[in-house]
């Protein structure tokens, strides 16, 4: 019997790339499993910084007008772009721009009026979040982590020394390779010598699928390879392979050895009381992403001292009928929501997932719905959904354009339960939920986005050609989300089977999305306020987040004047005539941990394995598109000009994880077929 075997993470994956390169007149019919709807259990006990919401206020409506520019002979548009944009009110036209602001620099110097796009703000607000997190683990994580490490080495060297036992000594093997990976001349007692040199030789391979010499279970090495803006310095190159070995290997519970193991490193905190130091990496990394989904030390601890003791001993561990009574404890704990590991279609998930993790990868909301949309949940194994996609988070979070592109999908048995079930669940989600940590809030902000424009909004916003624009910048936005944390964000498997004169003013436009300013004006506030409390934040970056938060709240004022019919004020319209040089000063940095490929706006980041194929799904941006829009400022009809997201999605070979220097270098696929509503070449 042939099973199918996935490793699935978040992506967006075009029809045309699913179930690739596997036959499937080959897969053997094998038991369903057991259906079960999506149930998502989410506890806010504290917020690492509150969230403060803003008002919207609109009243009345702007009064419709036709699509036909006063100056549409000053662009060099084609005739069938023309016709996109007489049709639906505006067009995006492929450009090959670096960065937002020179849209936005150009249209100043060339005196082209300039539509303000939520793209560009979105955009700048990941610049602010991933240069402030490299800051962090810079400054902050890479040092506590190596002190961390060497404690954690020393204290189980000497309960192996202590007890001679194979758990003590797997242990001081486990933190010696992170260890060596943060420092190559990391001190590894002679007795795990091999067992760390054959992990490394592993890690730098990186060639996919492996039996780990420490532990015996398969380990996917081809997650090792930096990635991301871990690319940016060696610094952040070694912190990356060192946290992504704590956050993927796991000490299971279905195993005695590695609960055992996992008990030790749980004494070893207490005895030399570094709870405090992993803490002061942990929670900054919860306040960005989220909580592991894993079960932690401090769980571990609280069933050890009810199992062994208050005060505990090593030599107590050794009881094998304790330790049997710990495992019965642990199970009735929470289960992961998320599958990281190998795990067939004939196999309990909990049974072959639940365990300890020292610094376990975190529970994001994306892979949830991910998890839930591919097989064992969706398809049958003669006929499974592989891949879920982007478009699938987007339906999820409310959007009916989303669901109209996804119609395909209902080909999989159980789709569409499946993702009513999900819609369901995340829109009786309150608020706090929301806003529990940057990275959900990040969420929240693009859900606006999502929704369906009614007549207050201008007539190119009631556009389905409009709609699948603002799909395109979720995605976009999202796609950053997701390679700014691709370190911490745990992914979901699928079950196995020379200066020019000044120019003269000319007057702008705002996309009028308030709800989106308003969040992410919040969320800039949230993330300055909670670094800044614990003095992770250094004072440029604060004043920058200060400054974004300023703009988005003009962005919203001004959003709301122009859904209500009301004039801009002078002041205002300057605002957007030098949103360019607002955005640069924003993203130009005096400390910065950043690299020749920071200058292009171009990332990337691998979001889904499949092992029956070797095949990665990645996700990309590309170059700034321009979007030319028609708009009615003070009576006159004219194209005003913005920068928008150009997005991707590709399959990649497993061996080869793309970084944003390959990306940037390599020629670009095609869009998806869904962008092309909007999107003329």
């Amino acid at each position: 019997m042939k099973k199918i075997i996935t490793l699935c993470v978040i992506c967006i994956l075009s029809a045309g790339c699913m179930n690739q390169g596997v036959d499937m007149e080959e897969v053997k019919e094998t038991k369903e499993p057991k259906r079960e709807e999506p149930s998502m259990t989410i506890e806010v006990f504290y917020q690492f910084a509150p969230y403060t919401p803003i008002s919207v206020d609109i009243t009345g409506a702007g009064e419709p007008y036709p699509f036909t520019p006063d100056n549409v002979e000053n662009f060099p548009l084609t005739p069938e772009q023309v016709n996109a944009l007489n049709t639906n009110g505006f067009v995006v036209v492929p450009a090959w721009y670096d960065q937002f602001y020179e849209v936005y620099k150009d249209c100043k110097d060339s005196n082209t009026p300039i539509f303000v796009t939520t793209d560009s703000v979105l955009h700048t607000y990941h610049i602010l979040y991933d240069y402030t997190l490299r800051i962090l683990e810079t400054e902050h994580f890479f040092d506590d982590l190596l002190v961390l490490t060497q404690t954690m080495r020393d204290t189980t060297w000497e309960y192996y020394r202590e007890t001679g036992g194979s758990a003590a000594l797997k242990d001081t093997a486990y933190f010696c390779v992170a260890g060596k990976l943060l420092d190559e001349t990391f001190v590894v007692p002679p007795d795990v010598q091999d067992m760390v040199h054959q992990e490394l030789s592993l890690i730098e391979a990186h060639r996919g699928f492996s039996s780990s010499p420490i532990f015996g279970y398969d380990e996917d090495y081809s997650q090792y390879v930096p990635r991301g803006h871990y690319t940016r310095s060696k610094t952040l190159e070694k912190y990356f392979k060192a946290m992504m070995w704590y956050g993927r290997i796991m000490f299971r519970l279905k195993s005695e050895e590695e609960t055992k193991q996992a008990l030790y490193i749980v004494k070893a905190i207490t005895d030399t009381d570094t709870v405090n130091l992993w803490d002061r990496i942990y929670e900054p990394t919860v306040f960005f992403v989220g909580k592991s989904d894993d079960l932690n030390i401090f769980e571990y601890d609280a069933i050890a001292k009810e199992v062994y003791g208050e005060e505990f001993t090593v030599s107590d561990l050794e009881d094998p009928e304790k330790l049997t009574q710990f495992i019965l404890m642990a199970k009735e704990y929470r289960d992961p929501r998320i599958n990281s590991l190998w795990v067939w279609d004939t196999e309990d998930l909990a049974e072959e997932t639940k365990g300890f993790r020292f610094m376990g990868q975190r529970f994001i909301p994306d892979s949830y719905m991910f998890q839930q949309l591919v097989y064992n949940k969706v398809g049958t194994a003669a006929n499974p959904r592989l891949f879920p996609k982007g478009l699938d988070v987007m339906a999820v979070l409310g959007s009916e354009r989303a669901l109209h592109h996804l119609e395909p999908e209902k080909q999989y048995y159980n789709y569409e339960s499946q993702m009513d079930a999900l819609r369901k669940e995340f829109s009786d989600l309150d608020q706090l939920v929301w806003t529990q940590n940057l990275y959900w809030t990040w969420l929240y902000c693009l859900m606006p986005l999502l929704q369906e424009k009614g007549i207050e909004y201008p007539l190119f916003m009631q556009t389905d050609a409009w709609a699948d624009k603002e799909l395109n910048t979720a995605l976009g936005s999202w796609t950053e989300l997701r390679h700014d944390t691709i370190l911490y964000a745990k992914q979901s498997y699928t079950f196995a089977t020379a200066m020019p004169s000044q120019p003269e003013l000319t007057k702008g436009y705002v996309e009028p999305n308030p709800y989106v300013y308003a969040r992410l004006a919040s969320l800039a506030r949230m993330m300055r306020e909670g670094l800044q409390e614990r003095n992770l934040l250094l004072t440029e970056y604060s004043q920058k987040l200060e400054t974004l938060e300023q703009l988005l709240l003009q962005l919203k004022i001004m959003s709301e004047k122009e859904l209500s019919g009301e004039e801009l004020t002078e002041d205002e319209y300057r605002v957007i005539w030098n949103i360019g040089h607002t955005l640069e000063s924003l993203v130009t940095f005096e400390t910065a941990v950043e690299s020749e490929v920071d200058e292009n706006v171009a990332i990337i980041a691998d979001v889904h394995t499949d092992v029956n194929t070797s095949m990665v799904l990645e996700e990309g941006v590309g170059n700034v598109f321009a979007m030319y829009v028609v708009v009615k400022v003070e009576g006159r009809i004219y194209i005003a000009e913005g920068g928008v997201f150009s997005y991707y999605e590709f399959l990649q070979p497993m061996s080869d994880r793309l970084t944003d220097e390959q990306w940037q270098a390599m020629e670009k696929p095609d869009l998806p077929e869904w962008t092309n509503s909007f999107i003329v070449q």
